[in-house]
């Protein structure tokens, strides 16, 4: 492959795939991060040994790490679960009503998306090895959309860690069993990082919500795949499967869920706080975009953050914090747009301070400018 050369993240797959009751689906889909890359969709059996892929991850400049996919499955397979709604009004599950998740603790926290439990009088966690847990939600940030569910058993199997961070042009793994069917996985890079969209939300008075911090790649996922790992070349998750309960509108194509994923950091932080104290803060309650020079001054406005939702009675709507607001700097450091993260969203870089510290941010909201006392949420 003549991309090889070129340094960047690069997938390699034999002419011949030899999977007893798989589907191969190859495609090259164009170049990535200045270098070139392939991506191909394959479904295999739990029991299938899966063909000999390799991801290959630029490293340093003119090297490079290689990972067999078969590795990163053997992984993350065992750690992934079914989440099965339970209607309001009774009756047998159906596919419709079955969506993914992972196990992300060994204190039983089962991580999906909010997609997976919307609408659901109870919910359901089937392990790989078919035991069947009732769940409870232990923490949910409708700004997010992550959910946190809490399953009680002794024998869980390993529970999934999580990256520091995704890297735009990273080698992006989602795996994924969409509807209880065989297992799918889903190979491509990171493309975009930090969107904010709008999503299906019948619980919204317009029918539609804000989400923050997605994740995009050419990584497509199946229906029934909502909740499920986007995990890097080392099996880390980076994300949380959209599916298409939760489609990004005006994004992709007839309203599928075309390679969208949660931001993972804010299941981290939510698995963190929960395996540690018991009990999850209470979400910030913001959405909000980062503005970089070229935006800012097209729109007239600062650096920083724009806020785009708050969620009421939350600790952003608490102190005063409005739609239309920008964030210019938090304990007198400037943010400077999209220079400014190493984080997908201004949640996320709050979040970072720790539970309970109390901050100062510097929100101008049309000419006028002023301080912000802010407490992160620690219950």
């Amino acid at each position: 492959m003549a991309a090889e050369d070129r340094g960047s993240d690069q997938l390699e797959h034999p002419l011949a795939m030899r999977l007893a009751a798989v589907a191969v689906v190859a495609a090259v889909v164009g170049v990535v991060a200045g270098g070139g890359g392939a991506f191909f969709l394959y479904r295999h059996l739990y029991s299938t040994q899966p063909a000999p892929v390799t991801i290959r991850t630029t490293v340093t400049k003119g090297g490079s790490t290689s990972t067999s996919l078969g590795s990163v499955l053997a992984e993350v397979a065992p750690s992934l679960v079914e989440v099965v709604r339970q209607q309001p009004s009774g009756g047998a599950p159906s596919a419709a009503n079955t969506s993914n998740g992972f196990v992300a603790s060994s204190s039983g926290l089962v991580v999906t998306s909010e997609g997976a439990v919307a609408g659901a009088s109870g919910v359901e966690v089937i392990l790989a090895d078919g035991d069947t847990l009732p769940a409870t939600i232990g923490a949910a940030d409708p700004a997010t959309g992550i959910v946190v569910l809490q399953v009680s058993s002794t024998s869980l199997p390993k529970p999934l860690g999580f990256a520091t961070g995704a890297a735009l042009g990273a080698a992006a793994i989602a795996v994924s069993v969409p509807f209880g069917a065989t297992a799918s996985v889903a190979v491509g890079t990171v493309s975009q990082m930090g969107l904010t969209a709008e999503v299906p939300d019948l619980a919204a008075a317009a029918g539609l919500s804000l989400i923050d911090g997605l994740i995009r790649t050419d990584a497509p996922e199946p229906p029934g795949s909502s909740g499920a790992p986007l995990v890097d070349a080392s099996g880390q998750v980076i994300g949380v499967l959209t599916g298409q309960r939760m489609a990004p509108q005006g994004q992709g194509s007839g309203g599928a869920a075309f390679g969208f994923a949660l931001d993972g950091a804010d299941a981290s932080y939510l698995v963190t706080a929960l395996a540690a104290n018991g009990t999850a803060p209470q979400p910030l309650g913001l959405v909000s975009t980062w503005l970089n020079a070229a935006t800012a001054a097209a729109l007239d406005l600062p650096q920083g953050a724009e806020i785009m939702a708050v969620s009421p009675g939350s600790a952003a709507a608490q102190v005063g914090i409005a739609v239309g607001d920008v964030v210019t700097a938090v304990n007198g450091n400037p943010l400077r747009g999209l220079s400014a993260p190493a984080y997908a969203d201004l949640a996320d870089l709050l979040n970072a301070y720790g539970v309970a510290t109390q901050l100062t941010l510097t929100v101008q909201r049309g000419s006028s400018t002023r301080q912000v006392s802010l407490t992160l949420p620690s219950s």
